[in-house]
């Protein structure tokens, strides 16, 4: 009898906490707040819809996307989350038609947990 293995991926999750606090000490806390809430609202939202459109003919500009998600991302210390679009924007930009998924899938699982990881931060009250 054959063996079956079952592969579960597991992500590493990087949160540049120096860029929190700096958005922290830059802005105050609730202005802070507010630019972390309005940057995690755009993020979701684009990820959604562009996941929506991948794999659609004609769909919408992935490549300037994931570029655009991946500097929100940084800017509020989501790391991994912006490497991985980055990574996306050059797959898409190079033709790998192959990576392209597959990078996707990684932006879902990354994304969603380093909304938890920027959830736990003990200097957000949200």
């Amino acid at each position: 009898m054959a063996a079956i293995t079952r592969l579960e991926p597991s992500e590493s999750i990087a949160v540049d906490c120096s860029a929190v606090a700096t958005l922290f000490r830059t802005h105050g806390s609730l202005l802070a707040e507010d630019v972390l809430m309005g940057h995690v609202e755009q993020i979701t939202d684009r990820i959604a819809a562009l996941d929506a459109a991948i794999g659609t003919p004609g769909c919408a500009p992935i490549a300037e996307t994931a570029r655009m998600l991946s500097g929100l991302a940084t800017e509020i210390g989501l790391t991994s989350l912006a490497h991985t679009l980055t990574a996306v924007a050059q797959a898409e930009t190079a033709g790998n038609h192959a990576a392209v998924p597959a990078l996707w899938n990684r932006v879902k699982r990354i994304g969603d947990l380093s909304l938890v990881r920027l959830w736990d931060m003990p200097q957000l009250r949200m």
